[in-house]
């Protein structure tokens, strides 16, 4: 770890910088102590001099670059910034144990008889190192929170692309010919069979084109938004299919108020009816229920016969979704008699929302 590529920490590797930035501080700390040494001194004794500077500087280097190191593994990104600010300055505990031993112990086997060069003081040298230590450190938290943000930024338009790739999916769903020419025959026949339950169609039907353009902002949303636009939906396939088709929500009040990824439950249950034969024969059942944080759809398993399987375009965008929100993801689990899908849900409207970050 002490020379290793750190990147999947850091964001970046550091070692040249390691290397460049040893022989700088070594240079540095040379011209501080002994100015102009370097004109006016044989070549020998200055650069045996200047091998005992560039041990210590190398040491306290790598040292104190692991212990950064495992400070920003347990406390990585953006949000604990303030976390390693507090502690970083506990780093000089050890970084003045190496130097005390090095001035005190090691110090004196490189030094020189020149009076014009006299060895300096212990606190100008702590100073300096102080100093030093700061603006090194300081270096390599700069370019982490340079790649961090660079990264959020990243994700940011990933995650837009992917939720604009969702809403034209559902949009597209909504749009489709058939189920458009279903919805309008529909609303012929039940204008002349019952012109009430027609006004009521007419009404779900607005309500679920109104939740698409409401929705099409937020990353996240309460789950109790998706189950309604969803029960919409469902209620108006429903007038299609009759007994047929059957979505049975089975949500406790404290989970309608957590958070899920906008559609994804919708997306979810056209997923079910699209790609499963729905007929008196073989009725549809789709069960919508929560279990811990995963909230679960599982509908029977009876795909039609050109559908090898039930996970197409919609999941994946969803799965991206969740992959850019959270470090949690969606679960599949499928057997010859039932398809489930466990989406999570993450945290309540109240908390704050979780941001995308690059701590994976």
């Amino acid at each position: 770890m002490l020379f290793k590529n750190q990147k999947p920490i850091l964001g970046f590797d550091d070692r040249l910088l390691v290397i460049i930035g040893v022989l700088l501080n070594t240079h540095t700390v040379m011209a501080i102590y002994y100015t102009s040494a370097f004109f006016t001194i044989p070549f020998k004794p200055y650069i045996t001099r200047w091998f005992g500077e560039f041990l210590v500087v190398l040491a306290l280097w790598l040292v104190i670059r692991w212990l950064y190191l495992v400070l920003l593994k347990k406390s990585p990104g953006l949000k604990n910034q303030k976390k390693r600010f507090l502690i970083i300055p506990l780093l000089l505990i050890p970084y003045f144990i190496i130097s005390f031993f090095y001035i005190y112990l090691v110090q004196p086997y490189f030094s020189w008889e020149y009076e014009q060069f006299t060895e300096p003081l212990v606190a100008v040298q702590i100073i300096t190192g102080i100093i030093t230590f700061f603006v090194d450190i300081g270096v390599y938290e700069g370019l982490h929170l340079f790649v961090e943000l660079k990264d959020t930024h990243i994700k940011e338009e990933k995650l837009l692309k992917e939720k604009s790739s969702a809403e034209l999916m559902v949009f597209k769903n909504q749009m489709d010919p058939h189920f458009l020419f279903n919805s309008l025959t529909t609303i012929l026949h039940l204008i002349d069979t019952d012109s009430e339950r027609a006004k009521k169609y007419v009404y779900k039907l607005s309500e679920v084109y109104k939740g698409l353009l409401q929705n099409n902002s937020q990353n996240l949303i309460e789950l109790k938004e998706e189950i309604y636009s969803t029960k919409v939906y469902s209620e108006l396939v429903n007038e299609r299919f009759g007994n047929n088709l059957n979505v049975d929500f089975e949500v406790s009040k404290e989970d309608l108020k957590r958070m899920i990824v906008p559609f994804s439950l919708q997306v979810a249950v056209e997923n079910a009816i699209k790609h499963n034969v729905i007929s008196n024969k073989k009725p549809l059942t789709i069960r919508v229920f929560t279990d811990n944080e995963y909230l679960i759809v599982e509908n029977s398993l009876q795909l039609k016969k050109l559908d090898k399987n039930q996970e197409g375009f919609g999941l994946k965008n969803i799965s991206e979704q969740y992959k850019l929100l959270s470090d949690k993801a969606i679960i599949v689990e499928e057997n010859q008699n039932t398809f489930v899908l466990k989406l999570p849900l993450l945290g309540t409207k109240t908390k704050k929302r979780r941001k995308v970050l690059a701590n994976r």
